[in-house]
C-alpha cells in the first residue's frame, strides 16, 4: 500500500533533490508496510534504520547544495534537519523499547512532515537554486 504517493506536486525540479525526495518517499511507504504486514520486530527495525541512514544522507546533500551555493536561508533550513534528525533518532530508542503504538505515531510524523518539509523549507531551497541555474 501507498500512504504518501511522490507525485508532481511533491516535484521541485531540481533533478537530484526529486530523486532523493522519491527514494525518501519509498523508504517511508516500506516501513509503512512492514509495519502492515506485522514483520518481525528485528525485520521493522531493519527497515526503519534503512530510512534514518536514508534521512542522513539526503540530509547532509540538501545541506552541501546550500552551502556550495551560498543559499541565505542555509543556517535556517540545516536547523530544520538537526532538530528533525534528532526526533527521528529518539523515536528510533523509543521504537527499540516500544509497541506498534510507537511505531504508527513515528510513521505518522515522519509522513507528515516529510510531505509539509518539500512543499515548504525545500520549495524555498528549490527557487533559489533554480535562480542559480541548478535544474
Amino acid at each position: 500500500m501507498t500512504y504518501l504517493v511522490f507525485d508532481d506536486s511533491l516535484k521541485l525540479g531540481i533533478t537530484e533533490i526529486d530523486q532523493q525526495h522519491s527514494r525518501f518517499v519509498g523508504y517511508i511507504n516500506d516501513t509503512w508496510d512492514a509495519l502492515e504486514r506485522g514483520d518481525s520486530r528485528e525485520e521493522f527495525l531493519h527497515i526503519l534504520n534503512n530510512l534514518l541512514d536514508y534521512a542522513m544522507e539526503h540530509f547532509s546533500l540538501e545541506e552541501a547544495l546550500m552551502r556550495e551555493f551560498n543559499y541565505p536561508d542555509y543556517e535556517s533550513h540545516k536547523g530544520t534537519h538537526t532538530v528533525t534528525s534528532a526526533d527521528l533518532f529518539e523515536f528510533d530508542l523509543r521504537l527499540l523499547a516500544g509497541d506498534e503504538a510507537e511505531a504508527r505515531a513515528f510513521l505518522e510524523f515522519l509522513t507528515d512532515w516529510l510531505k509539509n518539509h518539500i512543499l515548504g523549507t525545500d520549495a524555498k531551497l528549490a527557487a533559489y537554486l533554480k535562480q542559480q541555474g541548478v535544474c
